[in-house]
């Protein structure tokens, strides 16, 4: 997944196929996972029940809580936290441990996380590649004619890059959420830089959120490109109180 990382330990169950953390300086944990593999008794064996939300979810949907959950709990024995069980708030959004600032994702049969005890908004973002036609039909909604011009004069295909910025857009939203709690649209955050080489990007918002979120602001984001697959993640400063 990552050209520099370590292996995580595997469970017995064939359901967690792969599993890793990357070696950067804010590692970004992830697994692959056979939603085919699924059953209701690794819950209970690994100790993460299934919310009551889920119960009647289809199998694809409680393979990708059980996945992401056994990934969360993986990697936070690395922060002295072995048994914690992510839950979310009644917005949906996750409640991490105090001190902790964290970002989930999940795609298909891949999920991710990053998560530090820096003082820093983080978000990351997994996507499968969209098709040619979904990223020509959605154009319009994810990117301003600036940013299509600038996806167009990169060297990759443009549903790669339409990917590319539809993720990191979506990690922008997760890593500003905890701070200002407000719905986001795709054109309220504009990419301004993308080095495909050094899998970066420069981020600005469009408009003024907060005294400390505003258009001034820019934000950086890292990417990774792996076969059919990004992976984005932006980390910014915490305000100060």
């Amino acid at each position: 997944m990552f050209a520099s990382q370590t292996p995580l330990a595997l469970p017995s169950s064939p359901f967690i196929r792969a599993a890793g953390i990357s070696l950067d300086t804010l590692p970004i944990a992830w697994c692959e996972f056979d939603q085919h593999h699924w059953h209701a008794e690794l819950h209970q064996a690994w100790q993460l029940p299934l919310p009551a939300s889920l119960q009647s979810a289809v199998t694809k949907r409680k393979a990708e809580h059980l996945a992401s959950r056994w990934l969360v709990q993986q990697n936070f024995a690395h922060f002295g936290l072995p048994h914690f069980v992510l839950c979310n708030a009644p917005d949906r959004s996750p409640l991490w441990p105090a001190g902790i600032q964290a970002s989930l994702s999940h795609t298909h049969s891949v999920a991710v996380m990053a998560a530090t005890r820096e003082p820093l908004c983080v978000g990351v973002d997994v996507e499968q590649t969209m098709a040619e036609e979904t990223a020509d039909e959605t154009a319009g909604m994810l990117m301003s004619p600036a940013e299509k011009q600038r996806l167009l004069a990169r060297p990759m295909p443009f549903a790669q890059a339409a990917t590319l910025l539809f993720s990191l857009k979506e990690s922008v939203y997760k890593a500003l959420w905890p701070q200002l709690h407000q719905p986001m649209d795709f054109l309220q955050a504009e990419v301004l830089e993308l080095d495909v080489q050094q899998g970066r990007a420069t981020l600005r918002l469009c408009q003024d959120f907060d005294e400390y979120f505003t258009t001034k602001a820019l934000l950086q984001a890292r990417f990774w490109l792996a076969g059919d697959r990004v992976i984005t993640l932006l980390t910014h400063p915490l305000p100060t109180k």
